[in-house]
């Protein structure tokens, strides 16, 4: 996983705080302003632009002061496959941030996973205007999410006016299809499947139970565990599936 530290997605209200331990000459804690916003529709709601699609590239800039924090700025430029909220275009740009780490020092991070985009790669990715230019919705921490290397056969392209309930249905089937396309995990680890686990419930509710019964045959001890978890919440909560059944935004 790409991802270095302990992120619980199942934790409700998560105090999404980064502890950055610097080792200088003396040891220091530097706590980040940022609150990682654990439920998807939350990041949809938070964003002006929300789209899917491949990086094309992505080159540092150099360092920049973002709330008061120091931190390392990217540009990266994504060929877009799929809108799901805002402007219908055929790519973006935009400014991306990891924490700036003074050149001679170390650092222990325990936190939601950090951001991360790789050209050639594709994602869901949550924007936000700033000036004239693009930026993440949130810096620092991944918001975005990995995908299938490719949208869904005979997908629509553009979501961007359509019903709520619509654009949570496809979003979770782009998530499902990425987490299928996941190999099993090595014995005594979850796996990155899992990872997509909880935003697929955020969207779907009840409904998402079909998804993670097919998890439940998995060679991966650690998997189907996870899968079992959230069909035990689902049947706790007494939740079903019915047509037009659509989760609250929080």
């Amino acid at each position: 996983m790409r991802d270095v530290g302990v992120y619980n997605h199942m934790t409700d209200g998560l105090a999404a705080t980064l502890c950055l331990l610097v080792a200088m000459a003396a040891q220091q804690s530097s706590t980040l302003p940022w609150i990682f916003p654990s439920d998807i529709r939350a990041r949809l709601h938070m964003s002006d632009l929300v789209v899917s699609g491949t990086i094309l590239e992505s080159a540092a800039v150099g360092l920049e002061t973002v709330d008061g924090i120091e931190v390392n700025s990217n540009l990266a430029r994504m060929r877009i496959d799929r809108v799901f909220k805002g402007a219908n275009e055929r790519q973006v740009q935009f400014k991306w941030f990891v924490v700036h780490i003074p050149a001679g020092t170390g650092y222990i991070y325990s936190g939601p996973p950090l951001a991360s985009f790789h050209p050639q790669h594709r994602y869901l990715v949550f924007l936000t205007r700033d000036d004239s230019r693009w930026v993440v919705a949130m810096p620092v921490y991944a918001i975005e999410v990995k995908l299938a290397s490719e949208s869904p056969t005979g997908a629509l392209r553009d979501l961007s006016q359509a019903p709520l309930q619509r654009r949570y249905q496809e979003l979770a089937e782009e998530l499902e299809r990425a987490a299928l396309l996941v190999p099993p995990p090595p014995t005594g680890v979850t796996g990155d499947a899992a990872t997509y686990f909880p935003a697929v419930f955020d969207l779907l509710g009840g409904c998402a139970e079909p998804f993670y019964r097919r998890f439940m045959s998995s060679p991966s001890f650690e998997l189907r565990r996870a899968a079992l978890n959230w069909l035990n919440l689902i049947e706790s909560r007494a939740m079903t599936c019915h047509q037009g059944q659509m989760p609250t935004v929080p």
